[in-house]
Formats: structure tokens, C-alpha cells, sequence
């Protein structure tokens, strides 16, 4: 869902051929799920509202962080061909909803997997119903000239210079502080006066002026592109960096906040806020024969270590199974020393003179 979209429209819009509401306890009745979102993808795709009763109103549900990947699960084990639904969580104060969309399928329709065998649904309105095999059929014929192309999906990171590659080879910088303690007056030639001058100097910035990042983060970009025959839908991108990193947006890293509030709603390069080794990304669409890296950058703070770290990317589009790539950075830290003098009588007591 758009985050643009109005979700108190689209409740006040009722449920239809687009919309359905339902209540937290569908998320157990896997196969109730299954059908829902068969239903939209066979006709022309919609959202389950999730948390919504069926008269608009909201039920109060509390969100949990395991619901989503249970949603992901039914709909790509349940449902055959796989689907791949996007998912929204949207707080409100009388109660939390889970919006999942569904796009209509580009390949083949989507079954539901029963004891029995398989099961088509479709959507009439605001109802679901299996569809006769007149309507089966007419689903598959749809599907013909769609199969014989398919897209071909490239993925490369991009490093610091903009070059698109498999391999990353950064030098970040790790800043040491070694604090000297000073009695007042004694500064050697005004320097404590000058630095405390130069950090005031320094906190006074105009909040759209884009700041150097922290010398120990490392940009990494990333780079897709379709070599295949048709274009691609419904693009996903996750990248697993080791635990040991940790990401930062490029909009915390470069202080400019009016970015980082657009950047989910416009396929940017985000970090997942629960596990900060982890960026995402999305594309609607991408032609064949296209390349795109409109993605705004991640920062990487690697372990002051000089090592090869191993990133792992999984990509998925409408209608296809995953599809794995694996990069390296080798890091190799450099580490600078400075010298910053402090007051003695600022220092609250306490005092390191060692390298922190």
C-alpha cells in the first residue's frame, strides 16, 4: 500500500472488489487466509485489511512482529504458485492494522493447497467464490502470451566511487580521542580556547545542510537490473549483512531529515528498525533491458577489525521464486589518533588520559 493513500479512506469505502476487512482472528485459519488473497490475486488484486471488523470499525488488535512473516509464510505455502503480498503495518490509537496487498497474478493464477488437491478462488464484489471451469479456464488463457517472456534480474552493490561489482573493498577510518587534561590559563597557545571555539562553531548548522558522514561508516549502494524479455513486478530486495554490523540510513548518516521521512514510501534503501543488519528496497516496475539505482545509500559500520564480511541478498518478484546473490567486503581499518584538551575543572571529577 502507498503510505500516500488514505487508510481512513479506505475503510470509509466499505469492503468491495478490492477491499476486504477482516478481524485478527483470521491470522490462525491459514487456509481462510489463503483464500483470501488467491481470491484478490485471480481477479485484480486488493488488500485484507486486517484488524478491521466488518462494519469499519476497529477491533483493537496489538500488533506482534511475528504476525507478518506468519502472513509471508501462508501465502507462500499455502498458496500455489507462491505469492508474494506486500505488508503494511498502520498504528492507530484504537487499535493496530495489518494491510496486506495483493497483486494480481502475471504468470499463472493461484491455487489454494487443500487434503484434496487444489482450489481457485475469485472475487465477485465483495464476496469470494470458487469460479466454474468455464472461468478456470478463462483464467489460464489469460496467462499464454505472458509466459513466453520472462524477466532476468541482475543485482550489484555499489561502492564508495559509484561502481556497480560483487566485491567492495573499504578502508574506513576509526577516529581515537585522547583527552588532555589542562589547568585554566595554561592552555598551550589558546589551544583548549580554540578547540572549544571550533565545536561551538561546529553544533550551529543549518538542519538542511548535508553533513560528511562518521569516517568508520562505509556507503554501500546497490544496482538492479532486468537482462530478461519482460519487465519485472513487485520487486523486493533484502540485504544480510553479518550481526556484527550495523547500518545506518543515509539520512541519519548525512543529517538531512526531510529524506529519511519520504524514503519508505518512495522504494529508498532502508534499514529494518528491529535489526539494524538489515536494509530493504522495492521496485513496482522494471522494464527488460533496464538498470536502476535510484537507491539512496546505507552506511555500514564494520567491527574494527580487518576482515572479508560476507552480504546476502534475496531478491523476489510477483509470480517467481527467490532468487539468491552473495557479495564480500574486505575491510581494512586505519585508525587516526587526535588530541583534545579539556578543562580540568570540566571534567565533573573524572579524567582518562588513555585512548578511549
Amino acid at each position: 500500500m502507498n503510505r500516500l493513500d488514505s487508510i481512513e479512506e479506505l475503510i470509509a469505502g466499505g469492503e468491495g472488489l478490492t477491499v476486504e476487512f477482516k478481524e485478527s482472528k483470521i491470522l490462525p485459519d491459514t487456509t481462510e487466509l489463503a483464500r483470501q488473497m488467491t481470491a484478490f490475486a485471480n481477479t485484480i488484486g486488493g488488500r485484507i485489511l486486517i484488524g478491521v471488523r466488518d462494519d469499519g470499525t476497529l477491533e483493537g488488535m496489538k500488533s506482534n512482529k511475528k504476525n507478518e512473516a506468519h502472513i509471508m509464510n501462508v501465502a507462500r505455502d499455502k498458496c500455489d504458485p507462491p505469492l508474494i503480498p506486500e505488508f503494511l503495518l498502520v498504528r492507530k490509537d484504537d487499535g493496530d492494522i495489518y494491510v496486506v496487498k495483493i497483486s494480481r497474478f502475471r504468470t499463472f493464477p493461484h491455487a489454494v493447497k487443500t487434503r484434496t488437491g487444489k482450489v481457485y478462488y475469485i472475487r465477485v464484489g465483495s464476496t469470494v467464490r470458487e469460479p466454474t471451469a468455464s472461468e478456470v479456464a478463462l483464467l489460464f488463457e489469460s496467462t499464454k502470451q505472458e509466459t513466453i517472456k520472462k524477466p532476468k534480474l541482475e543485482l550489484f552493490l555499489v561502492d564508495h566511487t559509484g561502481k556497480a561489482t560483487k566485491e567492495i573493498y573499504a578502508q574506513p577510518t576509526f577516529v581515537k580521542i585522547r583527552r588532555v587534561k589542562i589547568e585554566r590559563g595554561t592552555a598551550p597557545s589558546g589551544i583548549a580556547s580554540l578547540n572549544r571555539f571550533a565545536e561551538m562553531v561546529a553544533s550551529i548548522r543549518n538542519p538542511f545542510t548535508e553533513k560528511e558522514p562518521a569516517e568508520d561508516l562505509v556507503p554501500i549502494g546497490i544496482e538492479v537490473s532486468n537482462i530478461g524479455e519482460a519487465p519485472a513486478h513487485e520487486i523486493r530486495i533484502s540485504l544480510q549483512f553479518p550481526e556484527s554490523c550495523e547500518l545506518v540510513e543515509e539520512h541519519e548518516a548525512t543529517g538531512i531529515p526531510l529524506i529519511g521521512s519520504l524514503r519508505r514510501t518512495s522504494g529508498g534503501l532502508y534499514v529494518d528498525d528491529e535489526d539494524r543488519s538489515v536494509a530493504y528496497s522495492w521496485i513496482e516496475v522494471l522494464g527488460n533491458d533496464l538498470t536502476m539505482r535510484r537507491f539512496d545509500r546505507v552506511y555500514v559500520r564494520f567491527p574494527e577489525i580487518e576482515q572479508t564480511y560476507h552480504v546476502n541478498a534475496t531478491v523476489t518478484q510477483h509470480n517467481f521464486p527467490p532468487e539468491r546473490f552473495e557479495f564480500s567486503v574486505s575491510v581494512r581499518p586505519s585508525t587516526r589518533h587526535e588530541v583534545k584538551h579539556v578543562y580540568e575543572d570540566e571534567l565533573n571529577g573524572t579524567f582518562e588520559s588513555e585512548i578511549e
